[in-house]
């Protein structure tokens, strides 16, 4: 894989052909030798890949590409969960200018026409050292060989499929996003960053269903705060929750 305009926008690239997680050796080669930020660690054949929730992710061999970005931003440690939805949001517009319908559902997967084209999950580094940003987006995946049925690829949709084309894209959407929040201090309002979630939002507006810990929240998601919580409206009775976690169900009104 040759990625001449995405490796131009980093401190470092490296191309492996197969990995078991591109989180996890990331994290560990960014650990051990200190890479500069920012890194980047790519294949498009992950074997052990990881989702949220610790769910797995699974793709072929060539049909997904698995980016890891090593960022290490100045942050309040409270507000590095905003650098996740920076990334979903990268993403999102990095495919719109690419000519593809996308959308981002909370807090940050990426879906085309309701569909999940790319899921992303950020670790930090041991001492908080930085922040590993690990997004899988499929491809080149054809529809028969997607693994569920909301699942979704750019080749399916008709979208673009070139490698660096996609990587780049999406790096020169992330970098200014987390740098322009770092340079606010991590204010996500004062930054953007928060106006940027919100323009890509699938969500905000949507009847929803946010399942975590307890009774699941089924409202109106009508927000997203400035802790990057989405906020569900229950009713004038219950009235709203803001959600810091949890696994997101659009819902059609009845």
């Amino acid at each position: 894989m040759d990625l001449p305009d995405s490796a131009s926008l980093v401190a470092r690239l490296v191309v492996l052909p197969e990995v078991g997680s591109t989180n996890t050796e990331l994290v560990r080669l960014a650990t051990a030798e200190a890479w500069p930020a920012p890194s980047v660690l790519v294949t498009d054949h992950q074997t052990s890949g990881r989702g949220r929730l610790g769910r797995s992710w699974s793709a072929g061999p060539g049909d997904s590409l698995a980016i890891s970005v090593l960022l290490r931003p100045r942050l309040p440690p409270e507000r590095l969960g905003w650098v996740s939805l920076a990334a979903g949001a990268a993403m999102t517009q990095a495919l719109v200018g690419l000519g593809v319908a996308a959308r981002a559902k909370w807090p940050n997967d990426v879906l085309i026409a309701g569909r999940k084209v790319c899921g992303v999950l950020a670790e930090a580094l041991p001492g908080r050292e930085g922040v590993v940003i690990g997004a899988g987006l499929n491809h080149t995946a054809r529809r028969e060989a997607l693994p569920v049925p909301t699942a979704t690829s750019l080749a399916a949709e008709g979208g673009p499929t070139a490698p660096d084309l996609l990587i780049a894209a999406y790096l020169r959407r992330l970098l200014p996003l987390v740098a322009a929040f770092e340079a606010a201090g991590g204010d996500p309002e004062g930054s953007g960053l928060r106006a940027a979630v919100l323009a890509v939002s699938d969500t905000v507006g949507r009847r929803v269903r946010v399942t975590s810990t307890g009774d699941p929240i089924v409202g109106e998601a009508v927000d997203i705060d400035l802790e990057g919580r989405v906020v569900v409206d229950r009713g004038p009775v219950l009235g709203s929750t803001a959600c810091a976690s949890g696994d997101v169900e659009h819902l059609r009104y009845e």
